[in-house]
């Protein structure tokens, strides 16, 4: 077995034993599109989409955000913590392909997410319609994951504890949701959040998704939503990549 392939499943293994993890990445974001399309459920519809049409993309725009933030940043503060940094740093393995390991691993749990919300989508109370080009969602699913992975990493690379991370985590995710319109619709929000939502990556990761996934934006806000997470994601490997400490 290959460096990278011996790191990749270990890494998985440890992340299936991890029970946070499962919570956050397997329970939670299917329970919360069930919630919101019992609440919100009932509101009208737009342009001959069902409300619930609209939840679906946005609840798995905040899953892969949430989940891919937190793996990246708790990942870098357990291998300082625990001293495995400098383990990984002897193998005979670059920087890029250490962090890309990781990073695997979070793309096939953010997949996996994905599957289950929209397995979710088809029970009768909620009525998720998925659009013909839904397995296209992977595209945006993985560039979701890119980004905000990198993005944990770098927090990861910058606070001092697991602690510390995961509480940075909290404080920068759930803002986010509110202000890109995943949690509550834009509309019902202050005119400065619209402003603010068009300089946050979860915005265009959200754009990207609601055209493969329920039809309900146009193809060409899905390619820019795709070209900006795209970009930003492989910029912040990269720099990841470039500052990463092992102590």
């Amino acid at each position: 077995m290959s460096p990278v392939k011996a790191l990749t499943v270990s890494l998985a293994r440890t992340s299936l034993r991890d029970p946070a993890t499962m919570l956050f990445s397997y329970a939670f974001p299917p329970a919360l599109l069930v919630v919101l399309a019992l609440t919100m459920g009932d509101q009208p519809g737009v342009d001959g989409h069902d409300i619930v049409d609209f939840i679906s993309p946005n609840v798995m725009g905040f899953g892969v955000a949430f989940v891919g933030m937190f793996a990246g940043a708790t990942t870098i503060g357990e291998w300082r913590e625990k001293g495995v940094g400098r383990v990984l740093r002897s193998a005979p393995m670059p920087v890029s392909s250490i962090l890309a390991s990781a990073l695997a691993v979070a793309v096939v749990s953010a997949l996996v997410q994905a599957v289950l919300i929209v397995l979710t989508g088809f029970v009768p109370t909620v009525g998720v319609t998925l659009s013909p080009w839904a397995i296209l969602t992977v595209v945006p699913v993985f560039l979701g994951t890119l980004l905000f992975y990198s993005l944990g990493m770098l927090f990861g690379l910058v606070l001092p504890t697991v602690t510390a991370v995961s509480l940075a985590v909290m404080i920068v995710v759930l803002p986010m949701g509110f202000a890109s319109g995943a949690l509550l619709p834009l509309e019902i929000l202050p005119g400065w959040m619209h402003t603010l939502a068009n300089f946050l990556p979860l915005t265009y990761l959200l754009d990207a998704l609601r055209w493969p996934l329920t039809g309900v934006a146009e193809l060409s806000d899905a390619l820019i939503g795709i070209g900006v997470t795209g970009v930003v994601g492989a910029a912040l490997f990269w720099a990841a990549t470039k500052l990463m400490r092992w102590t």
